[in-house]
């Protein structure tokens, strides 16, 4: 089965985004706690995170210039979302973690719905069960991994590390964004 090279670079890129967080996730906590909090600054964190993430989502895609702008958006919240990842590096305080999930959030709201829409304009109608599938079975095994491999390096070699390994995997995350937007411009702009 042929697979369009657009969604496999939006595949991989996603991956990576999902690898760059799910280092973090499962040891979380541990994290919070290495900064001076406890668990109820972990799940407030948490719930920072994901309100945040739920009304910048809404309020974002409501805008109309966003719709118009969408690649030019998408490109933005990557940023955002790999300096928010970079944050977690002098996340040394809750107020400032609450910071850094703020940004996270920011970015994952401008870029996420687009590319789910790139994602879904990428998929073949003939095979779209399959694709939609691998998709999501593929974020499964990488949440997988990457829990793993998270709680190894930090184990072995601390916070910090694992940090820099997350903003590796956001970083590659983006460029592979970019390869996709200056495939698919060229792509456009040749037909």
């Amino acid at each position: 089965m042929r697979v369009n090279p657009f969604y496999k670079i939006l595949i991989l890129s996603y991956s990576a985004s999902v690898f760059a967080e799910g280092v973090l996730l499962p040891i979380y906590a541990v994290f919070v706690q290495k900064i001076g909090g406890d668990i109820l600054d972990a799940s407030g964190a948490m719930a920072v995170f994901l309100v945040a993430q739920g009304i910048f989502t809404i309020t974002a895609h409501r805008l109309r210039w966003i719709n118009r702008n969408n690649i030019p958006v998408m490109i933005t919240g990557w940023i955002i979302w790999v300096g928010g990842i970079a944050m977690y590096l002098i996340a040394k305080s809750v107020p400032i973690l609450f910071l850094t999930q703020i940004f996270v959030a920011l970015g994952n709201a401008l870029a996420d719905p687009i590319f789910d829409q790139e994602l879904a304009n990428h998929t073949d109608t003939t095979s779209q069960e399959f694709e939609w599938g691998f998709f999501e079975g593929s974020r499964d095994v990488v949440q997988g991994v990457a829990a793993i491999t998270g709680g190894l390096i930090a184990s072995l070699f601390g916070f910090r590390v694992l940090i820099y390994t997350m903003i590796i995997f956001a970083a590659a995350s983006f460029l592979l964004i970019v390869r996709y937007v200056s495939k698919t411009r060229s792509r456009t702009a040749s037909v």
